[in-house]
């Protein structure tokens, strides 16, 4: 609808016609990728593909309107592109410092040493729940109370290995939240439980190979919501 509506306002001349070249060009689709983003509330997404689009525009607007942006010409993404990089550093350190979740901030001075190196353990005596947070290193732990009921996974620069096929799920959904800032989680679940994926990720990605069986019991159901930046989760 509003493509349509661009064409037709062109061809009547109610908008300038040399909006055409600006409007249907290639960086239009980093554009669209933070409208969807928006549209999803995934606010630090849409950010970042707003910089980007907006980068690769200036130059085609720059040529539409040379007095309403001088300096920027067709040299400008060749010469200005390191901006991008100094842009994504800015992103990094406001996820950070701002993001939903700040344990890192506020374990970056109170870590033990074993959040600086991987290490293996049986979880027990937890009341059901998991929450692990890690910097700089890794954890891998088998779950081993009789009910899972959920947990926080949080990660800067680490990863964590959790194997849940020891224990079992409450009636009613059950929810893992995990927030990855470069590293990764790996899941390992029973094949007769019933997994729901949701994930928000920017050069990452959720990763589902668990395999269901068919008796699965469906009143039960693990609800993983992930949220990753340079980074992800593999449910297996």
């Amino acid at each position: 609808m509003a493509v349509g509506a661009l064409f037709l306002a062109i061809n009547l001349g109610w908008l300038d016609s040399g909006l055409r070249q600006v409007v249907f060009s290639w960086p239009m689709v980093f554009v669209v990728f933070a409208i969807i983003a928006l549209a999803t509330r995934s606010y630090w997404t849409a950010l970042f593909w707003t910089a980007l689009g907006t980068f690769f525009l200036l130059p085609r607007i720059a040529a539409v309107y040379p007095e309403a942006l001088p300096g920027i010409d067709g040299n400008f993404a060749s010469n200005y592109w390191p901006v991008l990089l100094i842009l994504l550093g800015i992103g990094v350190i406001l996820y950070i410092l701002f993001g939903k979740k700040r344990f890192f901030w506020t374990k970056m001075y109170s870590a033990d040493s074993s959040d600086y190196a991987w290490s293996s353990s049986n979880i027990e005596g937890t009341n059901g729940a998991y929450h692990r947070d890690v910097m700089f290193g890794g954890h891998s732990d088998i779950f081993l109370e009789p009910v899972f009921r959920g947990g926080n996974i949080d990660i800067l620069f680490g990863g964590v290995e959790l194997d849940l096929r020891k224990t079992t799920l409450p009636e009613g959904d059950t929810y893992l939240n995990i927030d990855v800032l470069f590293g990764g989680v790996v899941l390992n679940v029973p094949e007769d439980w019933v997994v729901v994926s949701k994930a928000d990720a920017l050069f990452g990605g959720v990763e589902n190979k668990h395999t269901q069986a068919t008796n699965a019991d469906r009143s039960r159901r693990l609800v993983v919501k992930t949220e990753a930046l340079f980074g992800g989760c593999q449910i297996r």
